[in-house]
């Protein structure tokens, strides 16, 4: 990813909308959520300029850092979506019995219960992704990866789509905040749902014991956890192979809302 201040290119992002017919309101709403997704990440100082003219916005930081995260929080979308999925039993019947895709795959999976519907290295996901692009599309299905793991692996899951696409959505979010569990290494992200949707998160709960609930960012599966019990209060947490900066990162996306539109850093 690069930037195009060069004067300035040590610490400074300069990011475009991709989108047609943006309008100014719609970038100002973008900027402030930058805004707020940078402060909620650090207490380092930053100035936000808005250039409607070419639709485009520029942060400049006080110091010089790694921009790589930064990046991401003035691009990514932000997009939340709890979802059921289908294990390896059910999407075998789904594509009727065409097992080509597992084979395809590391075939490291034989739990058929499970979220995951197998792994891959990284080199092979672009492979993968033009064999899903051939299946005929799917209105009650969509597939997703994993982050990436230490041992450069993805996993595939595929998340069953409701009417409205999600069980619940990052508007159903009241906060998220970062942490570590005590006496352990484990970060996680704390999740705290809007009054409305508390006794929804019960109900999906109580109706998929023994089955998991995958959290995806942006397309992209932060955890499946199977639940165990009923959850009330509104409350989840995700876990997982995150590093503090990635837990810091998820809490400020989830936080501030879905951008309206799309960028991309400028080179």
């Amino acid at each position: 990813m690069g930037f195009t201040n060069k004067a300035n290119s040590k610490n400074s992002i300069l990011i475009q909308s991709t989108d047609k017919n943006v309008s100014e309101a719609a970038l100002t709403q973008s900027a402030k959520i930058i805004s707020n997704r940078l402060k909620d990440f650090s207490s380092e100082k930053f100035k936000l300029t808005v250039m409607p003219e070419k639709n485009q916005i520029e942060v400049v930081f006080t110091d010089n850092r790694d921009l790589k995260v930064d990046e991401k929080l003035l691009t990514q979308k932000g997009n939340i979506g709890f979802y059921t999925t289908f294990n390896r039993k059910s999407l075998s019947e789904l594509l009727k019995g065409d097992n080509h895709l597992f084979s395809l795959l590391n075939s490291s999976n034989t739990n058929d219960i499970g979220a995951k519907i197998d792994c891959c290295s990284v080199s092979e996901i672009t492979k993968m992704n033009n064999y899903l692009q051939s299946l005929e599309q799917n209105p009650v299905c969509k597939f997703v990866w994993s982050q990436p793991s230490e041992s450069s692996e993805v996993c595939l899951y595929a998340l069953r789509l409701e009417a409205k696409g999600a069980l619940l959505s990052g508007t159903d979010i009241e906060s998220m905040k970062s942490g570590q569990e005590k006496g352990s290494k484990i970060q996680y992200v704390g999740i705290n749902f809007k009054k409305p949707a508390i006794t929804l998160w019960a109900n999906i709960t109580k109706q998929n014991i023994g089955n998991p609930i995958a959290i995806v960012l942006d397309n992209t599966v932060l955890s499946a956890p199977i639940i165990r019990s009923v959850i009330e209060g509104g409350k989840c947490s995700i876990t997982g192979n995150f590093t503090q900066t990635e837990v810091k990162l998820i809490a400020a996306l989830g936080n501030n809302g879905e951008l309206p539109i799309t960028f991309n850093v400028l080179k």
